[in-house]
C-alpha cells in the first residue's frame, strides 16, 4: 500500500513513519509493510511539540512494556524544532511500527487535546493509551491500565496521581497549587460523573477506541480526558495509581493561559448552551460583589457594627440588586413556570443560605487566617459563584417544561479498589 508523503527536502524520513504532514516542498509516494497498516492490539498516542530531547530516552523505556503487544505508536507532532526528525530516526531501531502525524503550524486547531483527538482518530488499536511524551508519564503504567480494561471490562482507565500510591510530588508549588485547584473546580462542577474520579485533569489514560464518540468532543487545549468524560454517555471508568516522574528535557508547556483555557472548557463541559447566561450571570455577580462591599464597608466602618453582622446587612442590598439584574437581564425571555414573588422568594432564600455557608469561611480567613475582611469577602463569594448559578438556572428560572433543556446524560462510573475518593 503506497502513502503520500509531504516533507521537506532535507530530511530522509524511513519507511516506518507514515501520514507525516509537514513543510513543502517534496511529496513522495513511500511503500509500508503491511503489519504497520493492520489493525493492532494497542495504540500509544503520544502528543508531541518541541520534545526532541525526549524521544530517544522515552521509546527505550516504552520498549519493554510493550515488546509482546500488538501494538503501535503514534506521535501527533506540533513542533518547530527538529522532532520529526528525530522520530523518524528512532523507528529504525524501534520494535514495533512508529507512526507520525505532523501537523502545520496554520492546522494545530484545540492544541494538545486537539492533537490527541487527531491521534485517536487515527489510531489502529483497540485500546489507545495517551501520555506525555516527557517521561512524567512512567510507560510501565501501561500494563496496569491495560490489566484494569480488561479484567473489569472498563471502557476508560484514569493513571491518578491522587489515590492511595498515587504521588504528584515532583509537582513544584505554583503547578501543585493550580492541579488542585483545577481538580476541586472539576469535581464541584461535575460531582456526579466525577464522583469515583479523583484525578479528571490527568492526562494519563487508557480507552477503548470504539467507546470514544470522537464526533462529539471539542478539544481546546490541555485535558482532553475531562473533555471526553464530559462529552462521553455510560463510561465505564477506573483507576490506577501512578507517580508523576520529573521531566526527562525540553520545557514545560504549562501555561496561565492554558489554565484561563481550561476553566472555559470546564464551564463550557457544564453548563452548555446557557454559557452566554453563566457570563451574565457573573458579571452581575461582579456589579452586586460592588454593591456588597460598599454597603459592608459603609456599616462596619461609618455605622460601627462588627463585620459578620454588617456581612448580613450587605447581602440583603447585593441581593436585590443582583436578583433585579438577573430577573432583567440573564433571563430575559425566559418562559416561566412560577411567578416574579416566588422567584424574589426563593433568590433571597438561596443567597442567605449561601451567606451560612460564606459566613464561616470569611471568619476562618479573616479572623483566623488575617486576611482582610473585605477580601475574604470576595474570595467566599467566588466560591459559591457556580453553585448559585446552577441553583438558578435550574431551579429558580426554571423553564417551563414546553422550552426545558434536555438533561444531561448520566455517566457510570467505577472506582478501582485502589482509588480514594477526593
Amino acid at each position: 500500500m503506497a502513502t503520500a508523503l509531504e516533507h521537506s527536502d532535507d530530511i530522509d524520513y524511513p519507511y516506518r513513519v507514515d501520514s507525516i504532514v509537514s513543510m513543502p516542498p517534496l511529496a513522495v509516494q513511500t511503500e509500508f509493510p503491511t503489519e504497520s497498516l493492520e489493525t493492532r492490539y494497542l495504540s500509544v498516542i503520544i502528543p508531541t511539540r518541541n520534545e526532541a530531547g525526549n524521544i530517544d530516552a522515552l521509546l527505550q523505556r516504552l520498549a519493554p512494556v510493550i515488546v509482546d503487544l500488538e501494538a503501535e505508536v503514534l506521535f501527533v507532532d506540533d513542533s518547530d524544532d527538529s522532532t520529526p526528525r528525530v522520530i523518524a530516526d528512532a523507528s529504525t531501531w524501534f520494535h514495533s511500527p512508529v507512526r507520525l502525524i505532523h501537523r502545520n503550524p496554520g492546522n494545530r486547531s484545540g492544541g494538545l487535546g486537539g492533537a490527541v483527538l487527531e491521534g485517536i482518530r487515527q489510531a489502529r488499536g483497540t485500546y489507545v493509551v495517551v501520555m506525555d511524551g516527557d517521561l512524567q508519564h512512567p510507560p510501565e503504567t501501561i500494563i496496569d491500565l491495560l490489566n484494569q480494561a480488561t479484567t473489569r471490562s472498563l471502557d476508560l482507565v484514569v493513571a491518578s496521581r491522587y489515590c492511595e500510591n498515587g504521588d504528584a510530588t515532583a509537582f513544584n508549588r505554583v503547578r501543585a497549587t493550580v492541579s488542585h485547584a483545577s481538580t476541586v473546580a472539576a469535581k464541584l462542577l461535575f460531582p456526579g460523573r466525577l464522583r469515583y474520579v479523583n484525578d479528571p485533569m490527568s492526562g494519563y489514560f487508557l480507552a477503548r477506541r470504539s467507546a470514544i464518540q470522537t464526533e462529539s468532543l471539542r478539544p481546546n487545549g490541555f485535558k482532553i480526558l475531562l473533555e471526553i468524560i464530559g462529552r462521553t454517555p455510560d463510561l465505564r471508568i477506573g483507576s490506577v495509581p501512578f507517580v508523576f516522574g520529573e521531566r526527562f528535557a525540553e520545557a514545560s508547556k504549562a501555561s496561565l493561559s492554558e489554565g484561563i483555557r481550561l476553566m472555559r472548557v470546564l464551564c463550557a463541559l457544564r453548563f452548555g448552551p446557557s454559557i452566554s447566561k453563566f457570563w451574565r450571570f457573573g458579571l452581575v455577580g461582579v456589579s452586586g460583589l460592588v454593591v456588597n462591599l460598599l454597603l459592608l464597608a459603609f456599616f462596619t466602618e461609618t455605622v460601627g457594627l462588627f463585620y459578620l453582622v454588617s456581612l448580613v446587612l450587605a447581602t440583603q442590598g447585593s441581593t436585590l440588586w443582583n436578583f433585579l439584574l438577573t430577573e432583567t437581564w440573564v433571563f430575559k425571555g425566559r418562559k416561566q413556570g412560577s411567578s416574579k414573588l416566588s422567584r424574589a422568594t426563593l433568590f433571597f432564600l438561596m443567597n442567605n443560605l449561601a451567606l451560612l455557608a460564606r459566613g464561616p469561611m470569611v471568619f476562618v480567613m479573616a479572623s483566623l487566617l488575617g486576611l482582610n475582611y473585605l477580601l475574604a469577602n470576595v474570595a467566599s463569594m467566588a466560591v459559591i459563584l457556580v453553585l448559585r448559578f446552577t441553583i438558578a438556572d435550574s431551579l429558580i428560572w426554571k423553564s417551563s417544561p414546553r422550552t426545558s433543556r434536555a438533561s444531561a446524560p448520566v455517566i457510570s462510573v467505577i472506582s478501582s479498589d485502589e482509588e480514594i475518593a477526593a
